[in-house]
């Protein structure tokens, strides 16, 4: 009897050592669960904030595209957003259904702060099928991505680039042909094989791609296939390719009659150098009756639209008195906004510094104007290579002038060609 007393009073303390081990478990998971649940609602709230309670009630019963449209309602013509937390709150809602647009916009928004998951979003959106979203990821390999402060988040990988979007392109997806084309072309130097891959977007319609392979076809001296690739794009109404047949009508078939038609189609939908055109070509008579007001009206519409060209030309008009008074403080102020790129102005610039023609003569400034238009302008590496070659202006250099004149006679530049031949007993191979 005594051996079951000793038992029992052992066996009790046991017990309740037990049933507080339990409880004590049991505290530990409920507070365990509301610290997942407290997680979980906290990066809920970081992909989608707090927002009203029929937003709520939409972002469930809505479907994924439905969403989508409303999310895109949120944004102006700039994409600004007119209530950020309801923009995120419907796109993230239509990502999670499977909108594959959505998916693009979420992997986008997470670009630059979460590259990761924005990879993850794309791939998602290309695996429903959204061309943009492929291009989208095959330009980040192709050129690598960086955030504000330069630090580097995706390595440039050209073949990375290529492996994304050689699958899809095969598959029919034009902005991934389109893709390739450009890698071929600017990355690999291989005009060949931008050329398959741009016909085959063309195949498929694409008028861009049209316009791109007439391009090719004319580097190639290939005349009729890019005239007719031009055509095929302008019929869509593509304004590259209708000042492209400007160009072509005007310098390799002479018809300006045909000319002037395709730039003033182009100029209509938007060509700011088809506008340059038509006023150069009523500023000299070419195809029309000489109209130089006309012309003006041409240059400052460009100009207003925002082509340097354009604001270039117009200042020409303003220097030379051509079509409205002379004034030369208004012709310098235009070439000078012009010349910030447009090498064209730049040159004028410099001619003006280097003459004192309509501001205070300044060698310097000439020389500075003139080396950055060398670049692109034959006639500037020309004047330039005078320059040094003279030694009146500036310290005399007779192989800077030789380096000038050679890279303007590449271009075809006559003077330059001549000066070679005279100056250095060099003849310019065609």
């Amino acid at each position: 009897m005594n051996t079951l007393v000793i038992s029992m009073e052992s066996i009790i303390p046991i017990f309740f050592a037990v049933i507080g081990a339990v409880m004590f478990f049991g505290v530990v998971v409920t507070i365990a669960k509301i610290v997942r649940g407290a997680n979980k609602t906290v990066n809920s709230n970081k992909s989608r904030p707090h927002t009203d309670g029929e937003t709520e009630r939409l972002c469930k019963t809505l479907d994924g595209d439905k969403l989508y449209d409303i999310a895109c309602g949120l944004e102006d013509e700039e994409g600004i957003k007119k209530d950020y937390n309801k923009w995120l709150a419907y796109m993230s809602a239509a990502a999670d259904k499977g909108c594959a647009a959505a998916l693009r916009e979420m992997g986008l928004y997470y670009k630059y702060n979460k590259t990761n998951l924005a990879l993850d979003y794309l791939n998602r959106a290309i695996a429903a099928g959204d061309g943009k979203a492929a291009a989208e990821l095959i330009e980040i390999y192709r050129y690598g991505l960086e955030n504000l402060n330069c630090e580097t988040l995706v390595e440039k990988n050209v073949d990375k680039a290529i492996e994304c979007a050689l699958p899809l392109a095969l598959n029919g997806v034009i902005a991934a042909q389109k893709a390739l084309a450009d890698i071929h072309y600017y990355e690999k130097d291989d005009e060949d094989g931008a050329l398959e891959w741009y016909l085959k977007a063309a195949e498929s319609g694409d008028a861009e791609a049209m316009y791109q392979a007439g391009e090719l076809y004319g580097f190639k001296d290939e005349d009729e296939k890019s005239k007719e690739m031009f055509l095929k794009a302008a019929e869509q109404g593509y304004a590259d390719a209708e000042c492209a047949l400007g160009n072509y009508y005007c310098d390799l078939e002479e018809d300006l009659k045909q000319a002037l038609e395709w730039y003033k189609r182009a100029d209509g939908h938007g060509n700011r150098f088809a506008t340059c055109r038509l006023g150069e070509m009523y500023l000299n008579g070419e195809g029309v009756l000489q109209d130089a007001s006309t012309a003006v009206g041409y240059f400052e519409k460009a100009k207003n639209e925002g082509s340097l060209f354009g604001e270039y030309l117009l200042g020409k008009c303003y220097f030379d008195g051509t079509g409205v008074e002379q004034n030369y403080d208004k012709a310098i102020e235009l070439y000078t906004e012009a010349a910030k790129y447009d090498s064209d102005a730049q040159y004028a610039l410099g001619t003006c510094y280097l003459n004192g023609e309509g501001v205070k003569k300044n060698v310097g400034k000439a020389i500075t104007y003139l080396t950055k238009a060398s670049e692109y302008n034959d006639e500037a590496a020309y004047k330039l290579g005078e320059i040094y070659y003279h030694g009146e202006d500036a310290k005399k250099d007779e192989e800077k002038a030789r380096k000038l004149w050679r890279k303007a006679a590449e271009d075809d530049n006559k003077d330059a060609i001549e000066s070679l031949k005279i100056y250095f007993g060099e003849r310019v191979e065609d």
